[in-house]
């Protein structure tokens, strides 16, 4: 297998229920014989699901996966048995910008924050226990499904999160996704001399799952953004169309080359009026 992977690589797990997120990632770790390695999105030990794992130097552009919205599946436990149009509509009390305070079991300050529920919708209710009902929520990053439960537990009576699974991170969804057993599997394939096909199937680079526009830069700009010089116009080819000021955006020379991450000073429509002054100022150079 090719060295820079191991250094700068991507592993999309489908965590399992009963470990830290902390300990999947040193799993990962040590069966790749990675540098480091890190993990975006802190699930907790029961829950399961997509977690991007970075190794070597992929760690550092976490960040910019870590922030993705969060699709889970789940169950609601009731307190009591709640009709189809209740569930309803105290799911939608909590959609759009709410107000959440983080668990007790969370690592994070116990301070009120904004957060944004994107959707919170009823799939199932169960007929074998009519108090238990299947959802699906997709969240802003730092939002808490079992807080949510939490609360929607104090319009009526109780209710608690009973099980829950993240199914995407942004646009990683868990057809993506690789058990430990597949990691295990691939590893020793590799070091058995069966070939390493299967783990690079496994190991990404990690831009694939940086999803930002782009903005494609000159080969004559390379040199001075490995220096860490901001990219002035002069040096851009072009900007897609999509990226806004202040936004983020993909750094590339031509379409394969990734060369980190910045913010656009420039749209595609100032790009095409202005020929000087600064297009992208860097937040990461990735080479």
């Amino acid at each position: 297998m090719d060295a820079p992977l191991l250094d700068n690589g991507l592993v999309i797990l489908d965590k399992p229920r009963g470990h830290t997120s902390h300990e999947i990632s040193a799993f990962v770790k040590n069966i790749t014989g990675a540098k480091r390695a890190g993990h975006a999105g802190t699930l907790d030990p029961n829950v399961s699901g997509v977690l991007p794992i970075a190794l070597g130097r992929a760690t550092k552009l976490l960040q910019y996966i870590a922030a993705a919205d969060k699709t889970y599946v789940g169950i609601i436990k009731f307190r009591n048995v709640q009709a189809r149009e209740k569930i309803e509509s105290y799911f939608r009390q909590f959609t759009g910008e709410i107000v959440q305070t983080p668990p007790k079991m969370s690592a994070v300050r116990k301070v009120p924050r904004k957060r944004v529920v994107h959707y919170f919708s009823l799939l199932e209710i169960s007929r074998e226990n009519p108090r238990l009902a299947l959802f699906e929520a997709k969240v802003g990053a730092g939002t808490y499904i079992r807080t949510l439960c939490t609360d929607i537990g104090k319009l009526c009576n109780g209710a608690r999160m009973e099980e829950l699974r993240r199914i995407a991170v942004g646009r990683i969804s868990e057809n993506e996704s690789h058990g430990m057993n597949e990691v295990v599997d691939a590893m020793w394939a590799l070091n058995n001399g069966k070939g390493g096909s299967a783990i690079k199937s496994i190991i990404m680079p990690p831009e694939k799952y940086i999803f930002f526009p782009r903005a494609y830069v000159k080969e004559s700009a390379v040199g001075h953004i490995k220096s860490g010089a901001q990219v002035m116009a002069p040096g851009v080819e072009s900007i897609d169309r999509e990226a806004e000021r202040g936004g983020l955006v993909a750094i590339y020379c031509g379409m394969e080359r990734f060369l980190g991450i910045g913010r656009a000073e420039m749209n595609w429509h100032d790009l095409e009026k202005k020929k000087r002054g600064l297009a992208v100022r860097l937040e990461r150079v990735h080479l």
